[in-house]
């Protein structure tokens, strides 16, 4: 006989034990579980924080190992270009002074064909202002500027002025409009008329030979633009002298190429060693806390499987002692209790009693009020 027969009380005393043993277990496993599921989230975000910071750390050292070489080549942008304005400076003002020397005699020639000019008419006795170019414009055109710039200004007189007036000084009446052009010609044709009487009419010798000079001038000024614009094209700058600027700026140029090579060789020593060193360095630096926190990790995951193995072989065990006599939906603490207090009151004499009661409590309470009713 076993001892669910010879003591069922201890033997539910047993199995309540066991429950209890059973669900404690679970708990801690519970926990243990928990507590690995939060070591593993601590480990995997301390272990992508390192991660970032080593990125951030070898970017940042990039970048400011960067910005000091272009620091550097700024400098000696700025010096070059400075160089080269002082070049260019200095290449513009032999080019005045070439023009100015080149064309010297020209100028030279015109001054001297305008005081010639200014001659002529004081000796005939012209007006000073026949040598002006607008007296040349409206009464001598000698180029075809000078005819567009005549055309201009009897269009300005006979045309505009008229108009202008109509529109914005008189009611608009035909009549009027008649009036302004027949006024406007006999004031600005009048004047015209008169004045070229009194100069082409009277000194016509004098205007022609003005006329000539005027020529001279003309072709004088545009051989002096030629000049000026060959001058400007010329590539050739040995003229003006500027070794010293070129011989700077070769020296400056083989300087800012030899900071290129030293940047391109501190970055790729950046890349290939000293980020590697870096990333060392801060790995090392969290390397014990890492460790630690993988090693509570590990402890937690071995608490784990270590409660489940124990819950298993717990549950195994209730399984093939208890749970054939009393039942697997009474492994409880609670119907285990209810059980002992069956047994121990006297109200049952046997395990199997007991679970009947436990199962079947309706059909005790029924009999119960019966057998009352009767006594």
């Amino acid at each position: 006989m076993g001892l669910e027969q010879e003591n069922p009380v201890l033997f539910l005393e047993q199995a309540k034990e066991a429950v209890k043993q059973l669900e404690d277990c679970r708990v801690r496993s519970e926990s243990a579980l928990e507590k690995e599921k939060q070591g593993k989230l601590d480990l995997e975000q301390e272990t992508e924080a390192l991660k970032q910071k080593i990125e951030k750390t070898i970017q940042e050292r990039k970048k400011e190992l960067e910005n000091s070489y272009d620091q550097q080549l700024s400098q000696s942008d700025g010096k070059i270009k400075k160089v080269q304005e002082a070049r260019e400076k200095a290449k513009n003002k032999g080019i005045k002074e070439r023009v100015a020397e080149e064309s010297g005699p020209l100028k030279q020639e015109n001054v001297e064909l305008k005081r010639q000019y200014h001659g002529i008419c004081t000796r005939e006795g012209a007006p000073l202002f026949c040598t002006t170019k607008l007296f040349g414009i409206l009464f001598k055109p000698v180029s075809f500027s000078e005819v567009l710039g005549m055309l201009f200004f009897f269009l300005l007189f006979f045309g505009a002025v008229p108009i202008a007036i109509y529109y914005f000084l008189v009611p608009h009446r035909a009549l009027f409009l008649v009036g302004i052009y027949l006024l406007d010609i006999l004031i600005f044709g009048g004047l015209y008329v008169f004045i070229g009487n009194r100069t082409v009419g009277k000194y016509r010798e004098v205007v022609k030979q003005g006329a000539e000079i005027r020529k001279k001038i003309l072709r004088n000024k545009k051989q002096i633009k030629r000049l000026k614009n060959e001058i400007h094209k010329d590539s050739n700058d040995a003229p003006y002298h500027l070794e010293e600027f070129d011989d700077e700026l070769s020296r400056l140029n083989q300087e800012r190429n030899e900071i290129i090579a030293q940047k391109q060789n501190a970055l790729h020593s950046f890349e290939t060693v000293n980020q590697n060193i870096i990333r060392d360095e801060i790995e090392n630096t969290e390397k014990e806390r890492l460790a630690t926190l993988k090693e509570q990790w590990q402890q937690a995951s071995q608490e784990r499987n270590s409660l489940e193995g124990q819950a298993q072989e717990m549950q195994i065990a209730l399984t093939h002692k208890f749970e054939q006599f009393i039942g697997k939906k009474h492994l409880n603490e609670e119907d285990i209790l209810r059980m002992i207090q069956f047994l121990q009151n006297g109200q049952c004499k046997s395990l199997t009693e007991a679970v009947l009661k436990l199962e079947e409590p309706e059909v005790e309470s029924v009999a119960n009020p019966s057998a009352d009713s009767a006594g």
